[in-house]
């Protein structure tokens, strides 16, 4: 039970993905290939591209739980914003939500030790993963769902659902694909992970933040 908690912590040190995303918001369905590269402690980016391979998307956080930096690009729209958070701050771009929470369910899971809630339930310190809430639910001795709580500045309280399967064989297995719901954020995303790379070297300058930008605080 312990490696499937915890093993991730330790075992995966930086990540470099190819991935095929369902998103659904607003009533609306978009598809799309990327890649996303991740490196421990608290880097994560995400490009999407279209079929011609231009790149639509392009999502960079760095930081940690009491303080997250970020830039979401939209070069096709013409959309570029940068964020500085806090750490309950949860921005009101919705753009920018599904970037944001897979970086924070990249983050350490046993800072402190889990504790056991309900059968195969546990919590899990929710601090770096910058939530109110954070718990996951283990079976077949792996972590199939994932809960994240935020409060938002006006009071509202929301839980953020990933379930996760297709595990690989690795010595710290990960999952292949991931269901993400966010039904007070209104939207949800299905990712499948084509193929993954685990342990590389990646250039600091895919984790470069821009020098100076119009910052958004959360709202």
């Amino acid at each position: 039970m312990q490696r499937a908690l915890c093993g991730r912590d330790d075992g995966v040190r930086s990540i470099q993905a190819r991935f095929r995303a369902e998103v659904d918001a607003g009533g609306t369905t978009r598809s799309a290939e990327g890649v996303l590269v991740w490196r421990a402690p608290g880097s994560l980016r995400v490009k999407l591209f279209t079929l011609a391979g231009l790149t639509v998307y392009d999502a960079l956080w760095t930081g940690d739980g009491s303080r997250l930096r970020g830039v979401v690009r939209q070069p096709l729209a013409g959309r570029d914003e940068t964020f500085a958070l806090g750490p309950s701050d949860v921005p009101d771009a919705p753009d920018a939500d599904l970037s944001l929470v897979l970086w924070s369910l990249w983050q350490p899971r046993c800072t402190r030790s889990p504790e056991m809630a309900a059968n195969a339930t546990y919590l899990l310190d929710p601090a770096p993963a910058r939530a109110t809430g954070r718990s996951v639910r283990v079976a077949g001795g792996a972590i199939r769902e994932e809960t994240l709580v935020r409060t938002r500045a006006d009071g509202t309280v929301e839980s953020v659902v990933a379930r996760y399967a297709d595990y690989d064989c690795e010595a710290t297995p990960l999952p292949r694909r991931v269901e993400i719901e966010a039904p007070a954020s209104g939207w949800r995303a299905r990712v499948t992970i084509l193929e993954q790379a685990r342990d590389v070297t990646l250039d600091d300058g895919l984790f470069a933040l821009p020098a100076a930008a119009e910052t958004h605080a959360g709202s």
